[in-house]
């Protein structure tokens, strides 16, 4: 029995001697020299992950701030109509006939649709935003009142298709000369235009597209108050052509020439009547203004400016004459940006 154990206790021992030296031989294996920074570990990991993750929510900020590039305008105008060149009226005045002054509306209203396409991706510092605008929709009503209370035109008066629109023409009787000194008779006169009356209650509407440069900045972008990067300012400059149409609103009690008045050869008191008075013209335009914005809604204020010739859709009554007037609107709007 001693025997036994006495092997038994050799063979333990011998077990664990060899362990130790085997053990021994693992620690002698490590490479105290090797650089353990590299080891990631759990919280690196999570440490990563949630940058990777405000980076994209920062630049989806971003992204979100500056995505509002479409724009619609609902505005308010005042527009003005200025003759280039001295147009009579066909109304009496002291001197001769009356000639037409420069109109302002009394109201008007314009809604103007388009989009900024960018010139460069991604803005510059977060700060500024170059594009391209282009208005595919700038549509336009203005009403312009009544000059004068009476005698708004006078259609014993009218003009030589000869001499032009202000080629002046007032034969009261057959036979006697006109301003001009030519002597007409009343079948010549009655061949002769009305000249048109400008001086008539009118409505204005004109529709035009544009194209030009813009410059949008986001100035509060680096302070830390995510709601304020959304406030823009944009500033634009833009060149364009229209159409435009004026419809005077023609009444037979404003004409002086009325079958009651005596005195004069009925020949030549042909009356304007009820004549449909539309005029059409077209011109290039250019236009300036600013807007201020925060996410979807703005404010803002545009000046534009347009040379246009009208001509008479019904040339029987008033001829094929041109007349050139600059047109000058001010507009102020409450704008939609998505």
């Amino acid at each position: 029995m001693k025997r036994k154990f006495i092997i038994l206790s050799a063979c333990l021992f011998a077990t664990s001697a060899f362990a130790q030296i085997e053990e021994a031989k693992e620690v002698d294996n490590i490479d105290w020299q090797e650089d353990t920074t590299e080891i990631v570990s759990i919280a690196d990991i999570m440490r990563d992950e949630q940058e990777v993750t405000m980076r994209k929510n920062v630049q989806k900020h971003y992204d979100d701030v500056w995505s509002r590039r479409s724009y619609l305008n609902i505005s308010k105008t005042t527009t003005t109509l200025t003759p280039q060149e001295e147009y009579y009226t066909g109304v009496d005045a002291n001197d001769g006939l009356a000639t037409v002054p420069e109109f302002k509306s009394d109201w008007g209203v314009s809604l103007t649709w388009g989009r900024g396409y960018r010139l460069h991706k991604p803005s510059i510092a977060n700060v500024a935003q170059f594009n391209i605008d282009y208005t595919w929709i700038d549509l336009n009503v203005n009403h312009f009142k009544a000059e004068g209370d009476a005698n708004l035109y006078d259609s014993r008066h009218k003009f030589n298709p000869d001499k032009g629109p202000n080629g002046k023409w007032m034969p009261w009787q057959s036979g006697v000369s006109g301003t001009d000194g030519s002597t007409y008779s009343s079948s010549s006169f009655k061949k002769a235009y009305f000249y048109t009356p400008w001086n008539l209650e009118k409505y204005e509407a004109n529709y035009g597209m544009s194209l030009g440069p813009s410059l949008t900045l986001s100035p509060f972008t680096y302070v830390n108050v995510p709601a304020l990067h959304y406030i823009q300012m944009n500033i634009f400059y833009h060149v364009g052509y229209q159409a435009s149409v004026i419809y005077m609103k023609n009444n037979d009690e404003y004409d002086v020439n009325q079958k009651n008045v005596t005195g004069y050869d009925e020949d030549l008191q042909e009356t304007m009547g009820d004549h449909a008075v539309i005029d059409f013209g077209h011109g290039l335009t250019t236009s300036f203004g600013f807007s201020l914005s925060w996410k979807f809604i703005g404010v803002g204020f545009e000046t534009r400016n347009s040379t246009l010739k009208y001509q008479s859709l019904s040339e029987s009554d008033f001829g094929k004459d041109k007349y050139e007037f600059k047109s000058s609107y001010k507009r102020v709007y409450l704008q939609f940006r998505f």
